[in-house]
């Protein structure tokens, strides 16, 4: 793989490479922590469909079956892979720390959570859920969320990111350790779909589908303290001023909905 390469490029030819800072992922975790009434900390795997459905959205308990309710995922929660993509993003972060510390080059892994921000594609229809709903809404239609649209995640603005990156590459606190970047606060996608319909100004309510797609996590937020007390990093953006942003850098941007599309494609593969 390209991380591979890069390392065997790093350690076997003279370079003037000072440290490693890899963009590792949340999808590496996949379902976040949870906390039971009766059991205290889960991590439950993912919903069954025989559980889905019926349209049980929320996470049971894996030791007494109760609900549970989520918590922030932590760096030491493992890491139960549940994509491709989240697979490769782990074998990064793996063999970037490994190899960081045989050949004493400092590296350091970012999971990133749900980044977004000006530049990033609004037509590509796996670039995230927030410019897939302003490619919708954009084009007049409504935002579709399977789901109860109550499921969480963490968005984190690409200006804090940058933030993130430029604190690891300054401090030696940082060298060959993992650490999360997010907002360290929950919202709904529903509540992300109602937000961008409104500050678009269009009376565009999302549809919300009731129906589930194969490996799905239900919620996954980050617990941001061991950033936040190492390297002094403390996320400065908030969601709605930063989608506000944008939305301005949208308006000179291509904006084509692929939605329906895709959907095609995952029906066509069995995963919706």
């Amino acid at each position: 793989c390209g991380t591979a390469n890069l390392w065997d490029i790093l350690v076997n030819h003279k370079n003037r490479v000072e440290k490693v800072i890899i963009a590792a992922s949340m999808s590496s975790y996949g379902e976040g922590k949870y906390q039971c009434k009766k059991c205290g900390e889960v991590r439950p795997k993912l919903r069954p469909d025989s559980q889905l459905t019926k349209k049980d959205w929320e996470m049971h308990c894996p030791l007494c079956n109760l609900y549970a309710e989520p918590i922030a995922t932590d760096e030491e929660a493992a890491q139960n892979c549940n994509s491709i993509y989240a697979i490769t993003k782990k074998d990064q972060e793996d063999i970037s720390i490994m190899l960081g510390k045989v050949y004493k080059i400092p590296s350091v892994a970012l999971r990133y959570f749900n980044v977004y921000g000006p530049r990033q594609s609004l037509s590509n229809p796996y670039t995230g859920v927030a410019a897939i709903f302003m490619s919708r809404i954009k084009n007049n239609n409504p935002p579709i969320i399977y789901e109860d649209g109550l499921q969480t995640r963490d968005f984190v603005s690409v200006h804090d990111i940058v933030d993130s990156n430029i604190i690891a590459m300054e401090k030696e606190k940082a060298n060959y350790q993992v650490f999360n970047v997010g907002s360290g606060k929950p919202i709904s996608i529903k509540g992300v779909a109602e937000i961008l319909s409104e500050l678009y100004g269009k009376d565009i309510k999302p549809e919300i589908t009731n129906k589930f797609r194969q490996g799905d996590v239900r919620h996954c937020f980050a617990n941001i303290e061991k950033i936040k007390k190492r390297l002094g990093f403390e996320p400065k953006r908030d969601f709605r001023k930063g989608m506000k942003e944008l939305i301005e850098w949208s308006k000179s941007a291509d904006a084509v909905d692929y939605f329906e599309k895709a959907t095609k494609e995952l029906k066509e593969k069995g995963i919706i």
